[in-house]
């Protein structure tokens, strides 16, 4: 065989070799994409959980998963690092196990009542996992939206380390906590007790040109004026008040002012949670979104705007002062420093 004819060989091997592999791969493409029937196992998991969540209620296979690691047969699980582990063992604090909550949500009348609802029945369910396992309170709990292909369908999901504290009996409502482990001990030092998850959510539609937010903003000092349109007109590019001329730069007031009042209603509505809880909350996730939808038949766009914060809420003693005291060491404010004098 002459060395054309190897080199032709080869090539047609590998040529097949390639479409075998092609062949192959749609296989189990196909395989892995065609539906499949559940189980009788399945059929009868979807169905405890089915009879179980509207009565707040877990499936018994999952209490039972719950007992074995209360009782230690079962390994716990604890999202926190070598360090905070330490910190909590000094503190007489020790981990159960993980916990979750879930819920798959609608809604549609109101997207802040929404947010509200569907977070804390997710919240209701992963306390009711704590309960079960004897804990006092989970920390480092870690929140999860997702949209479902319908805009008006969310994911809630929370987890979390369920943990004890030494000499403290299981708590009927174990506290829920946002903040790291370590961070929930340096709490407990400093004498606050995290109590709960706070969750304030609000939406607003602002169409240009039809309303004002300007004149309720501090800083609003150009309002909507009857006639003067969006933005020079209806065909502008921007919200009207402040930039009459889309080549100029400018603030948007009207639009600062809408975003402003939606972000302060949010946190109206967690203030009101976190007096629901008798105490206060720190703040520290908050997410905004603003989005422009544009109008037909030369009527103005209007936007969306969004906004939703959460935070561990917690309760302590005012008139007791803080444990930690703070030495200022050095200030901006102080003389400028002199060179220290030289050594003989």
């Amino acid at each position: 065989m002459s060395i054309w004819d190897q080199l032709k060989k080869r090539v047609e091997d590998v040529a097949r070799d390639a479409q075998h592999a092609v062949d192959g791969l749609t296989a189990t493409a196909h395989n892995l994409a065609a539906p499949r029937g559940l189980t009788p196992d399945e059929v009868a998991r979807q169905q405890a959980w089915a009879d179980a969540l509207p009565h707040a209620d877990l499936p018994a296979f999952v209490k039972a998963r719950l007992g074995a690691t209360a009782r230690r047969e079962l390994p716990w699980i604890s999202t926190a690092t070598p360090a905070e582990m330490l910190a909590q063992r000094s503190h007489g604090i020790e981990p159960v196990g993980t916990v979750t909550g879930n819920c798959w949500y609608h809604f549609g009348y109101s997207w802040s009542d929404g947010q509200y609802d569907g977070w804390h029945q997710a919240i209701d369910r992963l306390r009711l996992e704590a309960t079960l396992l004897g804990a006092n309170a989970v920390v480092d709990v870690q929140l999860h939206g997702q949209r479902g292909q319908n805009p008006t369908d969310m994911d809630y999901a929370l987890s979390g380390t369920a943990v004890r504290v030494r000499g403290l009996p299981p708590s009927i409502e174990p506290a829920l906590a946002t903040v790291s482990a370590l961070h929930f001990v340096r709490l407990l030092d400093d004498g606050a007790v995290p109590v709960g998850i706070a969750i304030g959510a609000h939406f607003d539609w602002y169409i240009a040109g039809a309303q004002s937010y300007a004149s309720f903003a501090p800083y609003g000092q150009q309002g909507f004026r009857p006639g003067s349109g969006y933005g020079g007109g209806y065909g502008g590019l921007y919200g009207s008040g402040g930039a009459g001329n889309p080549w100029m730069n400018a603030e948007l007031t009207d639009l600062s002012a809408f975003q402003q009042h939606v972000r302060r209603s949010a946190l109206e509505h967690l203030r009101s949670d976190g007096q629901r809880l008798q105490a206060s909350v720190l703040a520290h996730t908050q997410y905004a979104e603003l989005f422009r939808e544009e109008g037909g038949n030369e009527e103005p766009p209007r936007y969306l705007c969004r906004h939703i914060a959460i935070g561990t809420a917690v309760a302590y003693d005012r008139n007791l002062p803080p444990k930690a005291s703070l030495t200022p060491t050095f200030s901006l404010a102080d003389r400028q420093l002199e060179a220290p004098p030289t050594q003989p």
